[in-house]
């Protein structure tokens, strides 16, 4: 499948945020992905970004910081405010995607990993009809607190089944969603998902809830997530 890609950079209170913007054919859906950039999140990202494309979903993969922000200090999940200003960024994203006539009637998700994961449920929580999907890939959705409450989007929570620190972070956060949820041990992953069978198997289960998240906000009825990508 063919994807078109650009470099874009999105304002934020006076600063810029770089991304890149690719849309494939005949695409069904968005997805912004809210990682680092680099390193282990970059590299997963990047994978996850693939499935995404060969599942025809477009994706934004926005950068979390400023380069000055980025050279001046870094970034930790101990830092709560960051949170909130990383999701008050992927609101404005997700705004500035509605200006665009070509892409203003595909339904839309957030990905987060690492502080991101955080953000997305915060983000999502501050736009309850603007976001129809949401996917956590480890992190700490934890940090989102009170905001967990107020989701109104299907949430997937994908944790790593070797990290028992996170499988428990992650039950607690699974309980105390009131949205349509999901929680998946992925077997064999430790944090980061550093594993390349492990990561490709979120991938995936990450494409399916997307694909039939966007497929029950663009029609009647209900869908139930298999679990599974949706046939071609």
């Amino acid at each position: 499948m063919r994807v078109h890609d650009r470099d874009v950079e999105i304002g934020v209170a006076g600063r810029l945020l770089e991304g890149q913007l690719s849309v494939p054919e005949r695409a069904s859906g968005l997805v912004v992905l809210a990682t680092d950039g680099a390193g282990q999140d970059g590299r997963r990202s990047v994978h996850v970004a693939r499935v995404l494309h060969a599942a025809g979903v477009a994706t934004l993969k926005l950068g979390l910081r400023t380069a000055e922000e980025e050279m001046a200090q870094e970034w930790t999940l101990r830092e709560g405010s960051n949170v909130e200003l990383v999701a008050h960024r992927l609101e404005v994203a997700r705004d500035w995607l509605q200006r665009d006539d070509a892409l203003s009637l595909l339904p839309v998700g957030y990905l987060g990993a690492g502080l991101g994961a955080a953000a997305v449920l915060v983000a999502a929580a501050h736009q309850p009809y603007g976001v129809q999907a949401i996917v956590t890939f480890g992190g700490r959705p934890d940090m989102a607190g009170e905001f967990l409450h107020e989701l109104r989007a299907p949430t997937l929570l994908l944790a790593p089944a070797e990290d028992a620190d996170r499988v428990a972070l992650n039950r607690r956060v699974f309980d105390a969603l009131k949205t349509r949820k999901a929680l998946q041990l992925i077997e064999g992953a430790s944090r980061g998902f550093p594993e390349d069978g492990p990561l490709a198997a979120a991938a995936r289960l990450a494409s399916a809830w997307f694909s039939d998240c966007f497929r029950a906000a663009a029609g009647p009825g209900v869908l139930e997530w298999t679990g599974e990508p949706s046939a071609p």
